[in-house]
């Protein structure tokens, strides 16, 4: 819609992603705490309202030019990927990614309950806060090359999970290499599937949510001893 391209594109797409994560932090925060059914339940909303925004931004786009290009964006695609649009994407998704290397033993810590990681000395607002705005570069960086596929970041950590367990020494990397083949296989079926090219995001969707649903499952039975 407006035209811009590589570096300040990130920049607005991580401004907007960091925009949605301070708004859902606003608005599950209730008497100085966070529940997780707060957070998920002001995710949907903050969610809903920004779904609302797109579609306002395709109502008023040019059917001939930005509409399709907005829409093809939207379902995520790695049909148009180059060295440019990689070598763009590198600086973000490195930064970002050793950083959160560099905090994996505190990671560990922030994934505990939230009493216990303070007594460990963890700052755990701030300690958070900064993790979101690591992953908002990273996942900023890549949706404005390759745009929305979704379902990668909520399957692929659980499954790397289920194999490395719960230390993020371990689970970075392997979540960084699972998710890299599990792209590779799908952009591959989306290539030979069909004539025409299978949008990424469609694909990751079908196969995502009977897989999250499989994982939740297993979760659940693990928790329940059943």
């Amino acid at each position: 819609m407006l035209g811009i391209w590589g570096f300040p594109l990130i920049a607005m797409v991580f401004l907007c992603g960091m925009a949605a994560v301070i708004l859902v932090g606003l608005l599950s925060r209730i008497n100085g705490r966070s529940e997780t059914v707060t957070v998920i339940l002001s995710g949907l909303v903050i969610s809903s309202m920004f779904s609302a925004v797109v579609s306002l931004l395709q109502f008023i786009a040019d059917p001939n030019t930005s509409l399709p290009a907005i829409v093809y964006w939207l379902m995520g695609s790695f049909a148009t990927a180059t060295w440019e649009r990689t070598l763009v994407a590198a600086p973000g998704l490195i930064l970002g990614s050793c950083f959160l290397w560099m905090l994996r033993f505190r990671l560990n810590i922030l994934s505990l309950d939230e009493a216990e990681a303070r007594s460990l000395g963890a700052n755990t607002i701030r300690e958070r806060w900064l993790v979101f705005c690591l992953i908002a570069v990273i996942v900023g960086s890549q949706v404005a090359v390759s745009g929305i596929i979704g379902w990668i970041g909520i399957v692929i950590p659980h499954a790397a999970r289920l194999l490395v367990g719960h230390d993020h020494r371990a689970l970075l990397p392997a979540a960084a290499v699972l998710g890299a083949g599990f792209m590779v296989c799908i952009d591959t079926l989306a290539r030979t599937a069909t004539a025409a090219e299978i949008p990424l995001g469609v694909i990751t969707a079908l196969v995502g949510a009977p897989i999250f649903a499989a994982l939740l499952r297993h979760h659940y039975r693990e928790r329940t001893g059943s």
